[in-house]
């Protein structure tokens, strides 16, 4: 422990740079194991579509390429923007069901395409 102690009173800048480090391989190692854990699961795998969904989200658990789902949506006002499933039918000024059932269609094209 002296040791530690008397390398970070030599060298200030080098120990911070070294901590900083190893704070952010532990916080992305975390969040690396989290995510993975959580698309493991069974239940997070081809979800019912909901207006809660965002498109990352669907593209997720059902295991679609990204693109797809920006084809399948269509245009938005500002793609920046998180936005769900509602909100984004609302801006098209379409029922949800409606962007739910292209979604849908798009990922069944998708699939029997693949196979």
């Amino acid at each position: 422990m002296r040791r530690l102690l008397a390398i970070w009173r030599r060298h200030p800048a080098l120990m911070t740079g070294f901590v900083a480090a190893l704070v952010l391989t532990l916080f992305f190692s975390a969040r690396m194991m989290m995510f993975s854990i959580y698309w493991a699961t069974p239940m997070h795998r081809d979800q019912t579509l909901a207006g809660w969904m965002t498109p990352r989200y669907v593209a997720h658990s059902w295991r679609v390429d990204p693109d797809l789902m920006r084809a399948a949506i269509g245009p938005v006002q500002n793609p920046d923007r998180r936005r769900n499933l509602a909100d984004i039918a609302a801006e098209q000024g379409i029922p949800l069901a409606d962007l739910i059932a292209r979604i849908q269609t798009a990922i069944s094209a998708s699939r029997e395409a693949a196979q």
